[in-house]
Parts: structure tokens; sequence; C-alpha cells
């Protein structure tokens, strides 16, 4: 359940199980917000790139459209950390177990709506698809988030910052 603004908002989620050889210290649970959503590239013109990756993500399309993951981190994080932990599960899409319960691991406070989950997905993409070889010089699109939810996905706290316990 969400609340916010006097109002509550059901909420699907998951939980991701940790893999059995990760680290008991530092355990925390990060929630996620993963939409399911049909991009479409209309038009894409770059000087010395290749292939967008996002065509190469999208699944069930042919060309430049069809559906991906989006995973946009729920916590209040800092710029680079969101970025980081945004493109490397967008990127790869993480693999886990689901469980039914949290194990007494405590877990990050989810403070991004759902709204605003589905306006930084399209900066997410749009990151991703700015940073390959190349330069990107215009690109137009569409973004349709087809289905949402919160997938509380393991990290391990350590020096370095947040580190996936999947």
């Amino acid at each position: 359940m969400h609340v916010r603004d006097g109002g509550t908002k059901v909420v699907d989620y998951e939980i991701a199980s940790f893999r059995p050889d990760a680290p008991l210290e530092g355990r925390t649970y990060v929630p996620f917000w993963r939409l399911y959503s049909r991009f479409t590239i209309l038009r894409m013109d770059s000087k010395g790139g290749s292939l967008s990756k996002l065509s190469s993500w999208v699944k069930g399309g042919t060309g430049n459209a069809g559906e991906t993951f989006v995973f946009v981190p729920a916590p209040d994080f800092d710029p680079p950390t969101f970025k980081r932990l945004a493109t490397m599960m967008t990127a790869q899409w993480p693999k886990y177990s689901p469980r039914r319960d949290f194990e007494g691991v405590p877990r990050l406070p989810a403070s991004i709506t759902q709204e605003e989950a589905a306006k930084l997905a399209d900066f997410v993409l749009i990151t991703l698809e700015a940073e390959k070889p190349g330069v990107l010089q215009e690109l137009e699109y569409t973004f349709e988030v087809i289905d949402t939810r919160i997938v509380y996905l393991p990290f391990n706290a350590t020096p370095q910052g947040l580190m996936p316990g999947l």
C-alpha cells in the first residue's frame, strides 16, 4: 500500500531473495519501480554511432519498437547513485527468486511516486541511449508504461556503495 497526500493506493510488489552466498553484513532491500513499457524510436540521428542500444533491448518488437522493463530506484538517492542503480538494473535486468517476506532484513523507504517513476523512466532510457558510442543529435520517440510494480531488490551496503545481492 502506498500512502501519499492523505490518500492510499494499492501497489503490487515483489521481494527478491538474496543469493545464497551474499554476505550477511550490510544487507538491505532497495525498492525499485519496475515499469514494463513500450518504447518506439520514430526518428534518430547520431554521428559516429551504430544501432541504438534501445532497439537491441526491446523485446517482442521489430526494428526500433518493442517492450522493455525499466527499473527506477524508489528511495531518494543522490543523482549519481540514482543513475548508477537505474542504468545498471535496466541494462541488465535482475534475475531473482521471489520470496514472501523480508526475513527481518531492513529496507529503504520508497519516496518516489508511481507517477514520478514514469517520468524518471523516460530519463533512464534516454540516458542509456545517449551514452552509446557516437553523438546523439536528435531522438524522436514514444514511451508508454504498460504495467508498474515495486520490486524490493537485495543489496549489501559496502564502503564502495550499494552492491547487488542477487
